[in-house]
């Protein structure tokens, strides 16, 4: 891993933050690239146009689902919204890499510009809205697009569901669960069981063949 720069770290220890967001969107032709903030930005030689807009919360299900968050771009001048449709002259963007780098407003420039911000990478999995005011964009940490990821894990003899989670179903006076098949039948006594898990998975590695 890169070591970052030693007076961004120590900003970033601080109480003093001065960051700003700088965001590109691929694209089968230019990277479109916003900077959320009041005057563009320049970045290891790319410009960033000055926008508004925000970050929704990360969002995680206790179940362990896909992580996602919204990112919402101003469209209050026209320009954003006609570029997510290819019948308006723009690309659809679904399935598209999005760079979220934070950097200091008074540290985007230097030798080694990496050192100097904090980055992360996620896809655009759908738009919650194309607007007047505004777009709206669901990021994923899959391209949902080209890549389909398993619902669950193969695990054998224990259960992957949360504790009286949605999927374990189980709201009786039981305070704890050892995610056994045993301790399961404990809880679901005379009804179906709800065991997350796949018993029979040793047996299936047993039977293959490579």
């Amino acid at each position: 891993m890169r070591t970052k720069n030693a007076a961004f770290l120590a900003l970033l220890q601080g109480d003093q933050l001065d960051l700003v967001a700088l965001i590109e969107i691929a694209r089968p032709s230019t990277p479109l690239r916003y900077a959320l903030d009041a005057e563009s930005r320049v970045w290891n030689g790319s410009t960033f146009e000055a926008t508004a807009g925000f970050f929704g919360e990360i969002q995680e299900s206790a179940e362990r689902e896909i992580p996602a968050l919204q990112m919402v771009l101003q469209n209050a001048d026209g320009v954003l919204g006609p570029l997510c449709h290819p019948d308006t002259g723009g690309a659809d963007l679904r399935g598209q890499r999005v760079t979220i780098r934070q950097a200091s407003r008074t540290m985007l420039t230097g030798t080694t510009p990496a050192d100097l911000v904090i980055e992360w990478v996620l896809f655009i999995n759908s738009y919650s809205w194309i607007g007047r005011e505004a777009v709206a964009f669901d990021l994923g940490v899959f391209p949902a697009e080209a890549i389909r990821v398993p619902d669950r894990t193969l695990q054998g003899l224990r259960c992957r569901w949360l504790y009286k989670g949605t999927h374990c179903g189980y709201v009786g006076d039981l305070t704890t669960c050892d995610k056994t098949r045993e301790d399961c039948r404990r809880h679901f006594e005379g009804e179906p069981l709800r065991f997350g898990g796949f018993p029979t998975a040793a047996d299936a590695r047993a039977l293959r063949v490579d």
